[in-house]
């Protein structure tokens, strides 16, 4: 289920989704779980691990997706392109999902997703400076990609405490401007 929280801290409700999200690699890093294989377990007709029920928060989180990005006014994170070359970076508390690979070609029919990069730490501050070092040593030629994008996103003074459904609208602008 997804919601936004206005200033007075009033929750309004936007969708549920019955399958499962992109976003669910940082819910299984913060409770420490493997959703997918949850699902199997209840699809084989098993119960739920006996853990599931008493799940506590033990991390914080945050992902990045990485998509290619072409430089156009209208609709500027478009699908396609070849990846000349690509390094993920590592280390405590990064995850990279992906399936590409030096050589891939993104296709343009479909979802263009090239990588879901998750970083953890023990608070959100050090899960933010993870994925901002993350994001310095994520290295893909041939394309331009969201990641150059998202490291401004992260370093944001504001990023760290209270934002809104504009930030990343007035971020580009900002940088668009520089």
């Amino acid at each position: 289920m997804e919601f936004l929280v206005d200033n007075s801290g009033h929750f309004y409700f936007m969708e549920m989704n019955t399958r499962i999200q992109v976003e669910h690699t940082i819910t299984e890093e913060v409770y420490g779980c493997d959703l997918v294989k949850e699902q199997i377990r209840i699809a084989a007709g098993e119960r739920l691990s006996p853990h599931i029920a008493r799940l506590c928060r033990v991390l914080h989180a945050i992902q990045c997706p990485s998509t290619p990005r072409i430089r156009r006014k209208k609709f500027p994170f478009l699908p396609g392109g070849k990846l000349h070359f690509t390094t993920r970076p590592g280390g405590r508390g990064i995850r990279v999902d992906s399936h590409a690979y030096t050589g891939y070609v993104v296709p343009p029919y479909y979802d263009s997703l090239i990588a879901k990069l998750i970083a953890v730490g023990a608070s959100r501050t050090s899960a933010i400076d993870r994925m901002r070092r993350a994001l310095d040593e994520y290295y893909i030629t041939g394309i331009k990609t969201t990641v150059d994008s998202t490291a401004p996103s992260c370093a944001a003074w504001n990023f760290q405490g209270k934002y809104d459904t504009g930030f990343v609208e007035r971020l580009m602008n900002s940088t668009n401007s520089n």
